[in-house]
């Protein structure tokens, strides 16, 4: 039995796409997922790219974030999955900041943030251990820091000095608030030998000063998701207008200013195309991005990738690519004792309740894992009306990528 096979059941079972395991189940994605390796093997070369998700709802937008993730971890990369809201707009620069550090992850923290991690495996490589005034490297090294960041090299400077303190944790977690731009308590600004706040105009340098220390520490590089990015058209013209002009600002300096960094924006087709709250209506942005393919064929090199609906044979092979992990995770004949005519009989039956479930998909696989279950355990199958309802419960809430698995949010 795999641990791995076992998550991704467990995940579907409800209703959430898996944090690991995604390229198992990926069907007819061969392209999209080409197209990404290539671009996250660009950025480890030193390059930067912004590119853009279209997916519309039951498209696996949100799915194919993770799959991205997934390719991202086998590469070394770190990954932050950014989930804007009206309290984080993109627009304000320090929170977005605050967002990408909080949600940095990598493949051996886990779902914790791995922002304490990165900052020790760059002590390590300056012979951490040593005190900082004994330690001509590492103080050369933060010096660098400096020259982009003054801030941030202060506050390496007292994260260290409490990391080599036998009580120092409070005060290490109080040195990463700090970094990421929160607010800290007078005593352990002082503790830590800290002064003044990010300055919002000052939030990117932060990220660009970030980005150079992991290339230090050895990270490959750094995927930033930003799922869920229609969010920004429910904001007010002026706060729309200021996360337009931030995105614009990354793409016009990604290769200058955050090197071994790739970003992907996910969003609807409305968030591309809607003259009125989309980025259609900021046009220095929708000019440098918009497809300006004249065939109706998909490029996808084009600055925003286009995701299409799955069709009735691919829904069949992820059936199937499902049905065998779930015989791998629970040790069991899947295929004998739930063979492809019934996997055919189920998709017409769900597809006869609700047309197109191709627009269903996380509801469509929770109610596959569903009758997995019932066969497996020798239990009487659920009816359609019991499957309608599962699928229904799962399909009214939208898909949201956590730090750690993607979660269904009402």
């Amino acid at each position: 039995m795999s641990n791995v096979d076992l998550a991704v059941i467990k995940a579907l079972k409800i209703g959430r796409v898996p944090r690991r395991g995604t390229l198992e189940i990926a069907v007819g994605r061969d392209a999209e997922i080409a197209e990404f390796r290539r671009a996250v093997t660009y950025v480890t070369g030193g390059f930067a790219e912004v590119r853009f998700l279209r997916g519309d709802y039951g498209s696996g937008k949100t799915f194919m974030c993770s799959v991205l993730r997934e390719i991202a971890f086998s590469q070394g990369l770190a990954v932050s999955i950014v989930n804007l809201s009206r309290e984080v707009p993109f627009g304000r620069r320090e929170l977005v900041l605050a967002e990408i550090l909080i949600g940095l992850r990598t493949e051996a923290t886990g779902p914790e943030s791995a922002l304490g991690a990165v900052l020790e495996r760059w002590f390590a490589r300056y012979d951490a251990g040593t005190p900082l005034e004994d330690n001509a490297a590492l103080s050369a090294a933060i010096h660098k820091v400096s020259a982009t960041d003054p801030q941030l090299a202060s506050a390496l400077r007292g994260y260290y000095r409490a990391y080599l303190m036998d009580d120092g944790a409070a005060l290490m977690e109080a040195a990463l608030a700090f970094i990421r731009g929160e607010s800290i308590t007078a005593e352990s600004r002082s503790a830590l030998k800290l002064a003044g706040r990010l300055a919002p105009e000052n939030a990117l340098r932060r990220l660009r000063a970030i980005l150079a220390l992991m290339r230090d520490a050895q990270y490959p590089g750094l995927l930033v998701l930003v799922d869920e990015a229609e969010t920004i058209q429910r904001l007010n013209k002026v706060q729309r207008d200021a996360a337009y002009t931030a995105i614009r600002e990354i793409v016009d300096s990604c290769e200058e200013a955050f090197p071994y960094c790739l970003f992907v924006f996910a969003g609807t087709q409305p968030l591309f195309e809607d003259e009125f709250r989309g980025i259609a209506s900021y046009q220095p942005l929708y000019q440098r991005i918009k497809n300006t393919q004249v065939t109706s064929e998909r490029d996808l090199r084009q600055p925003i990738i286009r995701l299409e609906e799955l069709g009735t044979e691919a829904l069949l092979e992820v059936a199937k690519r499902v049905r065998k992990l779930h015989g791998d995770a629970y040790e069991w004949n899947a295929k004998g004792r739930y063979t492809d005519a019934m996997l055919v009989e189920f998709i017409k039956t769900v597809a006869t309740r609700f047309g197109d479930i191709r627009q269903k998909p996380r509801g469509f696989l929770k109610a596959l894992v569903d009758t997995l279950d019932a066969r497996q355990q020798g239990l009487d199958h659920e009816s359609v009306d019991q499957l309608a309802a599962a699928i229904q419960q799962v399909e009214a809430q939208d898909a949201q990528l956590d730090d750690d698995v993607v979660v269904a949010v009402a």
